[in-house]
């Protein structure tokens, strides 16, 4: 058998590091590999990679059991209630708590019968941020921490407390996360609850392991896209899935309804775990404490820039005449967005622009 030269993608950022990254290990009988340097870009040729992968077309709501991975502040409370709306056979039942597992110890070990395997990711910036309120505020954990000030200054007094990362600052620090790299963590992790780093789990997770199993899911949404997750969802099942979510499908999935006063309260699921500040603006926080942030997600940032742009490869196929054929993804949702998620790295080096990135997916220029 006769190997394709690899394809080199050299892409600008302070990056030194060549990765090489095969994207479909367990069926890479092509023997491709993908050499990549970060920041990443999403190209036409990874598609035929990515239908490999099941991350285009119909999903069998009654092929077997639906393991979702749920990492801990990425809206998985929201997705297991969705899931479990739904005709599908989820795992595990519980929103939260016992049932937050690695995503290697859950396909391993406990759902290695599933049909299909999915999670969410998150914005890092936003992720950091969610899990400090979740620690300040949630009604078990706030009176662990000292907590002396605003939301800002305890938000940096926090970080401040989990760096410089090392040996000597493992400890979640009378919290449930320890926010380094939290989400690659689990994308590589062996460990039941990667939560924190007693385990011995790396500060910075093998991105090359991080990105095989984001490769290996059969669905992967994104907490910034909620709803238009759901519409992907539900349209892959739309053979057989329920009345509701067809309802939803028809109703809301289209860009000329798309109000966020149209959806109903029993449309619009969302599940918190407490009563305080829910920040949706962080890009206005200090460069010091934006600064921490980075240093505690590097590779965190990295795995969400490849699903950022993953996404909406899937998004421009079910606005495609192949699929719903009409706009889901609409211009208030990526407006909203584009100042928040312009921290990303970009391969011409001036920052993601999320509206950009969703028009090269479908075929247009932003001019």
């Amino acid at each position: 058998v006769v190997k394709r030269p690899p394809k080199m993608f050299v892409l600008s950022g302070n990056y030194s590091k060549r990765i090489q990254l095969e994207i479909n290990p367990h069926s890479a009988s092509n023997g491709t590999e993908l050499h990549l340097l970060s920041p990443v870009q999403i190209t036409e040729e990874e598609k035929e990679f990515v239908s490999k992968n099941r991350r285009f077309g119909a999903m069998n709501a009654t092929a077997g059991i639906f393991s979702y991975v749920h990492i801990s502040k990425c809206s998985g409370s929201t997705w297991v209630t969705l899931l479990k709306q739904l005709n599908l056979d989820v795992f595990p039942i519980h929103r939260a708590g016992q049932a937050e597992f690695s995503v290697q110890f859950q396909r391993n070990k406990l759902g290695t019968n599933a049909a299909y395997h999915s999670t969410t990711l998150r914005s890092p910036r936003h992720h950091v941020l969610s899990m400090f309120l979740h620690c300040k505020y949630f009604n078990i954990a706030k009176h662990r921490f000292q907590w002396n000030g605003t939301d800002e200054t305890d938000f940096k007094a926090w970080l401040d407390y989990h760096l410089p990362m090392g040996p000597h600052n493992r400890d979640m620090h009378e919290c449930w996360f320890h926010p380094a790299n939290y989400q690659s963590r689990h994308l590589t992790s062996s460990a039941r609850r990667p939560h924190g780093l007693e385990g011995g789990d790396p500060f910075d997770p093998d991105i090359r392991a991080a990105l095989r199993t984001y490769w290996d899911l059969d669905f992967v949404s994104l907490t910034e896209f909620v709803h238009e997750s759901r519409c992907l969802l539900y349209y892959r099942l739309k053979s057989n899935t329920t009345s509701e979510a067809l309802a939803y499908l028809d109703n809301h999935c289209r860009c000329d309804a798309h109000t966020h006063e149209g959806v109903t309260a029993k449309d619009n699921v969302h599940v918190s775990h407490h009563s305080g500040s829910h920040r949706l603006n962080v890009r206005d926080l200090s460069v010091e404490t934006l600064s921490k942030v980075h240093e505690l997600t590097r590779i965190d940032v990295d795995i969400y820039n490849i699903a950022l742009r993953q996404f909406m490869k899937e998004i421009a196929w079910l606005e495609s005449n192949a699929a719903l054929g009409r706009r889901v993804l609409c211009d208030d949702v990526l407006k909203l967005l584009e100042p928040e998620l312009s921290y990303l790295p970009s391969a011409d080096g001036q920052g993601t622009n999320v509206t950009k990135i969703y028009l090269e997916a479908i075929g247009r220029s932003l001019l």
